[in-house]
């Protein structure tokens, strides 16, 4: 009897000590004033919504607009073009096959603070400075290679007589890459987008160098970052806090809508026969 309590409560402390941060920030989001800064209770009032008002008021969602668009746009490119040069790499007999793999995954790791000051300079004498393009393709750049070897996993994994089979009923190749292994590889393709999406929406260096002051391309990292208190040298902690509740809220519905495939996509191959 003592041994299930025993794992209860380890399991209950570990849950809490995962969950207490989000707490804070909730709690923290809805002080009123300087509580947020000076009460030293978690749960101290009083509260209200003001903290979101402000944020609303000053054009956030305007920020949440732009970073939907690229994080959106950023997916969908990386998914498209990753999804064929994957099948290309699962299913075409190429000579050093795993050289290649392991030359597309060092892509991913390069650091995007080594290519930010060239970049800048193509970008500004492109005219790309403050566009949704600049930002998109940098993020297209350092996500695919990532997508690539994730997405090559999965379609190595299927048998190549259900193209086969599809190319005997008359489907072409696009046919049966689109109507047969893409949804047999939907739990892999899941969990590609959700770490690109992840990735741009979270992203703070290239948006912040590339489009520092735009409203109209600002997303919401940089945004936060340039909050200012209602009076000089504030520290606005109340309205950051806010900003971060609406921020998450969409990265927990995306996991929580897609968390069947990711699951799926994680624990794919780790069981054979």
């Amino acid at each position: 009897m003592a041994k299930p309590i025993l794992k209860f409560a380890g399991l209950f402390a570990i849950v809490a000590w995962c969950l207490f941060p989000f707490v804070w920030l909730i709690d923290t989001s809805l002080k009123i004033n300087d509580l947020a800064l000076n009460s030293p209770n978690l749960f101290e009032g009083p509260i209200g919504p003001n903290n979101y008002l402000s944020v609303i008021q000053q054009g956030f969602t305007y920020n949440l607009r732009n970073s939907f668009v690229v994080a959106g746009t950023t997916t969908a490119l990386c998914i498209g073009m990753g999804s064929l040069g994957a099948y290309a790499v699962a299913r075409l007999r190429l000579r050093g096959k795993a050289f290649l793999l392991s030359g597309v995954l060092a892509l991913s790791l390069f650091p995007p603070v080594a290519l930010v000051p060239p970049l800048y300079e193509v970008w500004r004498h492109a005219d790309l400075l403050n566009t949704y393009q600049g930002m998109i393709v940098p993020y297209v750049a350092f996500t695919l290679p990532l997508t690539i070897f994730i997405l090559t996993n999965f379609f190595a994994a299927l048998p190549v007589e259900l193209e086969e089979q599809a190319r005997v009923d008359g489907a072409s190749h696009l046919q049966a890459f689109y109507r047969i292994i893409v949804p047999l590889a939907a739990p892999g393709v899941a969990s590609a987008a959700i770490l690109v999406f992840v990735y741009a929406w979270n992203e703070f260096l290239l948006a912040s160098t590339f489009a520092p002051r735009d409203l109209d391309v600002q997303t919401v990292p940089v945004a936060i970052a340039s909050f200012t208190g209602s009076v000089q040298y504030q520290r606005p902690i109340g309205t950051i806090t806010a900003a971060c509740v609406i921020v998450t809220l969409p990265m927990i519905l995306l996991v929580l809508l897609f968390q069947r495939w990711i699951v799926a996509g994680l624990t794919a191959g780790s069981v054979k026969g």
